[in-house]
């Protein structure tokens, strides 16, 4: 009797263990919600800037104003003629904005382009069953498959069906699972999806 009873638990948390799993959505329903541009691209005057990022800044016509600048840890660049300019927290549209008002005492009607060269302050993470878990640069149009490589690729005994991807969405950790063999098999590419600052790869 007691062994029938034991079974029954057993059997009965497998239940709730496969219903709990089976609860997690699949990342393909994220895919939807991302909506990317029609070129693919996030508009990159709408990235919000960080330390350690390398930017370069533009000067129509005035190649002497116009060079690469990082990101200090105080959140500025040294630029010629306005010198320390705030950059972190701002996007590439505010700092643009504000290198134009700037230069328009050097510059008659100066044109200013801000962009990306590369992102250093937005990190992502891979844990678990991979060669080398660590945190990453997130780097442009990262996606789940992209993340996973750069981490060395799934190790042996890694269930690459069931990986998930966590992510903070307007204030609540969400989870969902990534099927990593449909998604290198072309399968379901939908679920190879790009990668936001902060998300979390695990691969159990």
């Amino acid at each position: 009797m007691a062994k029938k009873s034991h079974l029954l638990i057993l059997m009965a948390l497998c239940t709730l263990v496969a219903a709990c799993a089976a609860s997690i959505p699949s990342v393909s329903t994220l895919a939807k919600e991302q909506q990317p541009t029609p070129t693919g691209v996030a508009s990159a005057d709408s990235y919000v800037i960080g330390p350690g990022d390398l930017l370069a800044v533009d000067v129509w016509k005035e190649p002497e104003l116009s060079k690469q600048a990082s990101v200090r840890l105080d959140g500025k660049i040294s630029l010629p003629l306005v010198n320390d300019v705030d950059a972190a927290g701002l996007t590439c549209a505010e700092l643009r904005k504000q290198l134009t008002e700037k230069y328009q005492n050097f510059v008659a009607g100066p044109v200013v382009s801000v962009t990306v060269v590369e992102s250093r302050s937005k990190k992502i993470y891979v844990s678990g069953k991979v060669a080398k878990p660590n945190e990453y640069p997130l780097q442009k149009n990262m996606t789940v498959a992209q993340a996973i490589s750069l981490a060395g690729g799934l190790t042996e005994w890694a269930d690459s069906s069931d990986i998930k991807l966590i992510r903070k969405m307007k204030g609540v950790q969400k989870t969902f699972r990534v099927n990593y063999d449909a998604i290198v098999s072309g399968k379901d590419p939908s679920q190879n999806v790009l990668l936001e600052p902060d998300d979390t790869i695990f691969v159990p």
